[in-house]
């Protein structure tokens, strides 16, 4: 799943109604892909029954 202007756009009508600038709503798709694709990174360090606050924990020790 990649996630769009379209999908941002579609949950943010649906679910948020919070008001998003148009240049902001361009932007959120990359910064929203690079966390997707930093989560997907660690699903292997990083499984289902941990704490979600150990996320930035196991980010660094991996970036190490």
């Amino acid at each position: 799943m990649t996630v769009t202007v379209k999908s941002i756009s579609a949950i943010n009508e649906e679910m948020q109604e919070i008001p998003i600038e148009e240049k902001r709503i361009g932007e959120l798709p990359v910064e929203l892909n690079q966390l997707l694709g930093a989560a997907r990174a660690l699903r292997p360090a990083h499984d289902f029954d941990r704490d979600p606050a150990d996320f930035q924990r196991v980010l660094h020790s991996v970036r190490d």
